[in-house]
This record gives C-alpha cells, structure tokens and sequence, in this order.
C-alpha cells in the first residue's frame, strides 16, 4: 500500500476526493430529491459493477483487434489521438456552463471528469511506464467508477451535449487503457 500511496497520481486523486465537500445542498425539495435519485442509482450500478466491467473489458478487446494489424506508429498516433479526443471533452464539460440547478449532480460530475483529467494525464504523460500494474490498478479504477457514476448521471437531468461528451470521453478513455495495455 505505500507504493501505490507515494504516487504522485494517488496524492493527487486524494486531493480530489476532497475538493467539492464545501459544496452545501440547497433548501428546496428537487436539491433532495436530485440527492436521494442519484445515490440509489449508485448504489445500483455499484451493485452491478460486474456487468460494467464486462462492457468495459468488450470495449477494450474490441479496440485491440481493430488494431492487431496496425504499425505501431499507427497504434502510437490512435493513442495519443484517443487521449486527446478525451482530454478536449474533459475541457469542454469543464468550461461549459457548470449551473446545474442540483448541487449533487455538479459535485458528481465535476469529481468524476476531475478524476478522469488526472488520469489522462497521467496517461499523457506516459507514467505508467514507471510501473504497469500500480498505475492500471489506478486507472482501472477510476475509469470503472467513472463509468458507473455516468451510467446514474444518464438518468439524471442533465444537458444532452454534457452528458454525451462524458460518455465519449470515457469511452475514449478505456480505449486509450486498452491501448497502453497492449
């Protein structure tokens, strides 16, 4: 556990966890509702989290036998490409107009592309090469808690174009892990 706790990446998604705590709900009965909807859809997809990873896991032996065939500077160039296809949706989500009217449904959004960011970065960055198991251990984790937390999102009410550039960027984000993984 101290390896995975002196990464820079792990310190730093801690830092993460802590940074919408500030956020206070507002009096109103949707702020609640929104509250109580989204933490039963967690709690839902968490307890699916199986079929979720198996969906994941499709999507990336499907993005490896597209690309069995290819150099590998065409395999370098689909994941530098797919990193940054992610990376501007991450942009695009945060720069939008972030008033959403609950205040839960923002803190999970924005957690969940901050999360996301660190891990493109990383990936950018290339510093799984440092130690392939710790960081997709990380990553793994992240992109299917991210995945989850989409799949409550969806059902939330939240913008078409928000809730669309999610779920390309996570997708893009697990065919970017399939690549490196390769």
């Amino acid at each position: 556990m101290n390896k995975l706790e002196s990464l820079k990446l792990f310190q730093d998604l801690q830092l993460v966890s802590t940074k919408y705590t500030h956020l206070k709900l507002k009096d109103n009965d949707k702020e609640v509702e929104d509250n109580r909807k989204l933490n039963s859809l967690l709690e839902f997809y968490k307890s699916n989290i199986n079929q979720i990873k198996e969906k994941s896991h499709f999507v990336s032996s499907q993005t490896r036998d597209e690309l069995k065939n290819f150099s590998s500077q065409d395999i370098y160039k689909a994941l530098t490409d797919l990193n940054n296809f992610a990376s501007e949706k991450y942009n695009f989500i945060k720069a939008s107009n972030m008033d959403i009217e609950s205040t839960t449904i923002k803190a999970v959004m924005l957690f969940t592309v901050d999360e996301l960011v660190l891990i493109n970065e990383s990936i950018k960055n290339k510093d799984y090469l440092k130690d392939k198991d710790t960081y997709f251990y990380i990553y793994e984790k992240i992109i299917s808690s991210a995945f989850m937390t989409f799949l409550a999102l969806k059902d939330m009410d939240i913008e078409t174009e928000k809730r669309n550039s999610l779920s390309q960027a996570i997708f893009s984000q697990i065919k970017t892990l399939s690549i490196i993984s390769m």
